[in-house]
């Protein structure tokens, strides 16, 4: 159910319980139509479109008007002798209705403007009142308003990067750069004219289970997105970006095979092909929802460690990226509070170090506020106090700047005392002199603490190049110059000794150059792939990729006898010439593959000079001249194997999926 659809429950029974309150005007209120509550289950879906969903309520005020007037207009057509008198006090019941629904409206707050949390603390307050008990258990409520749920609330409305850029640029010159758009859109991404019509692919999700008024979902894969997985890890070891370009053509919403592609076309610079390649991405993983994964709700998370959710969380980071590029920084925000819900608690892609960035740029200053004061975490990753971190720190003084400059100072002095070392780091980016002192050139010697400071720097120094922010910066720095004796040596939380692989995986798809040095030799050391990188040690996989290999290994050698046993008329060759064969014919298979040009992001490919071995490699010839010394004498079977190949490589490509 969407959050639309909650907010709408909600609204509807605090319609129910505020009746008791006007119970004098009870027999004059029309009742609203009954309506199917399976209907909710279908609002917000991608086949609704934006102005159906802004007028609902409008629309059911005007059935309730409609309903009234059909029902009293036949009296008044049949009873033609009724005189003015009766008019008169037709009227007057009309005139009280409106006037007792004026009446509710005005004692309630608009409901469609008010948030979850206040619809919450109203339905609270009315149960209270009269004394009904909750239908929801101790552990939803208790959760639903904890501190911390109010943050990762996601405002659906704001998902819609064109909305925002028609608020900045006007519609007239969005709707020109986008007439190749549908009307009918989702909430992650709007489908574009030019994709190919989506079918069902084999991913789908599944709910696991619910605990504590939070419900825990999976993605998962079933045969046929199996298979096209396999593919797409063959084609990525194997260095082969044709073989990627293809299986995307055969498979257009194969998650990882569009993330892979996107990052192929950064790479070269086609930012559109990138972009384009995650809201597609980002539109297959909607598609696959589970009717109960409310995203946005705050109660709903995905495990980072299963592989098959780690294509969704990576696609909302990339696309938050390209998000930033085309400067809709109020739908970053958004999306970033979305990837924070995913998993709060360990924060696998590191939202929690980019979350004030987006909000101070999007002029959210009371939400980085507010969240300083109140988040709490379990202490593992980040500190109890998430003020202790460096990046919110100064977020939130810089916040309390924007909102109440002068009660802004002492939290602006408190951050220096902490973190003295990025006042000279901000002054160098900005090209300011005069903090070069001692005092705030102190080092670090933990690694985790100097990296956090430093990404906050890259990250959000532009906000400091307003006159008025930089002279704030520069008195409070002057005024605390003699007292930096406790600044922090550490980051405050137990895993504090070296960078965490959660803030590596980080630091690597932010992509900014001049923090892959602190990354740890752990992490340069090995190669990884973009579509995955640096995943967890304890990762687990839904099915048994080794147990598809092997049947996909068994059917192509499967393959390979029977071509042979019908060539040589029932005979079956030795096993160490069948051994061989085999052998030649997978490693032509390979090195043809290597031919191929690198993926970005993949394992480094050996250069021919540097091969070990024998110094032989298996060529086409190789393998002829092996076929050769078995069927020498008959030509034509040797013409008829390679026209069996052929017929099953044309029919393998051309079957239909099932």
């Amino acid at each position: 159910m969407s959050s639309r659809a909650l907010r709408k429950l909600q609204k509807q029974k605090l319609e129910e319980l505020s009746g008791s309150d006007n119970e004098d005007s009870q027999d004059e209120t029309p009742v609203a139509p009954q309506r199917n509550l399976f209907d909710l289950l279908n609002e917000g879906d991608d086949v609704g479109e934006d102005d159906e969903e802004d007028h609902d309520d409008e629309k059911v005020e005007r059935t309730d008007e409609a309903a009234s007037e059909e029902k009293t207009t036949p009296v008044v057509e049949e009873e033609e002798e009724v005189k003015p008198k009766a008019a008169a006090t037709f009227k007057s019941k009309k005139n009280k209705k409106k006037k007792a629904k004026a009446k509710a409206k005005a004692k309630q707050k608009d409901v469609s403007d008010m948030s979850m949390q206040e619809l919450d603390e109203a339905l609270k307050e009315l149960k209270g009142a009269g004394g009904e008990s909750s239908q929801t258990s101790t552990n939803d409520t208790a959760y639903a308003n904890s501190a911390n749920n109010q943050f990762i609330h996601v405002n659906q409305r704001n998902l819609d990067a064109e909305a925002e850029m028609k608020r900045m640029f006007g519609s007239r010159i969005v709707n020109s750069e986008t007439r190749g758009r549908v009307l009918k859109r989702s909430k992650l991404a709007t489908p574009k004219v030019d994709w190919p019509p989506y079918k069902r692919n084999g991913l789908a999700m599944e709910l696991l289970e619910n605990k504590h008024g939070v419900s825990y979902f999976a993605f998962k894969h079933n045969e046929e997105y199996q298979d096209a997985q396999l593919e797409f890890l063959n084609s990525v070891t194997t260095h082969d970006p044709n073989a990627l370009m293809f299986l995307v053509s055969r498979n257009p919403y194969h998650v990882d095979g569009l993330l892979q592609v996107s990052e192929m076309a950064k790479q070269s610079g086609d930012w559109t092909v990138a972009g384009d390649c995650i809201e597609r991405a980002l539109y297959a993983c909607e598609r696959a929802f589970h009717p109960h994964f409310t995203f946005g709700s705050g109660t709903v998370r995905l495990e980072y460690r299963r592989a098959e959710n780690r294509s969704f969380f990576l696609a909302i980071f990339k696309h938050i990226q390209f998000l930033t590029r085309r400067g809709c920084w109020r739908t970053a925000f958004e999306f970033c509070k979305l990837l924070l819900s995913l998993d709060p608690e360990s924060d696998p892609l590191g939202a929690m170090l980019a979350i004030d960035s987006y909000a101070l740029t999007a002029k959210e200053y009371s939400y980085v506020a507010d969240m300083a004061s109140t988040w709490k975490t379990d202490g593992k990753l980040y500190p109890v106090n998430i003020q202790s971190l460096p990046n919110m720190a100064y977020s939130s003084a810089y916040a309390k700047f924007k909102l109440a400059p002068k009660e802004s100072d002492t939290l602006l002095q408190e951050a220096i005392k902490k973190f003295p070392s990025v006042v000279p780091r901000l002054m160098d980016k900005l090209g300011e002199s005069g903090f070069d002192d001692q005092p705030f050139l102190q080092t670090s010697p933990n690694v985790y603490l100097d990296l956090l400071q430093q990404l906050f720097v890259e990250r959000t120094y532009e906000l400091f190049k307003e006159p008025e922010v930089l002279s704030w910066l520069k008195e409070n720095a002057r005024a605390v110059a003699n007292k930096l004796q406790n600044a922090y040596k550490r980051v405050d939380c137990a895993q504090n000794e070296e960078i965490p692989l959660t803030i590596s995986r980080h630091i690597v798809l932010t992509d900014i150059q001049q923090l892959l040095s602190y990354l740890p030799s752990s992490v340069t050391s090995e190669s990884y792939h973009m579509y995955d990188p640096l995943p967890p040690p304890d990762s687990v996989v839904g099915y048994d990729l080794d147990d598809r290999m092997r049947q996909a290994g068994s059917a192509d050698q499967g393959f390979l006898d029977n071509i042979l046993r019908n060539l040589l008329g029932g005979r079956r060759l030795p096993a160490d010439r069948m051994r061989e064969i085999r052998g030649l014919v997978q490693q032509a298979r390979e090195q043809q593959n290597q031919r191929g040009d690198q993926l970005p992001g993949a394992f480094p490919q050996d250069d021919d000079d540097d091969f070990q071995g024998d110094g032989h490699h298996a060529t086409d010839q190789d393998v002829q001249e092996l076929l050769n010394a078995v069927t020498e004498d008959d030509i034509e079977i040797q013409q008829a194997l390679a026209a069996e190949y052929e017929q099953h490589e044309e029919h393998d490509n051309t079957r239909p999926r099932q």
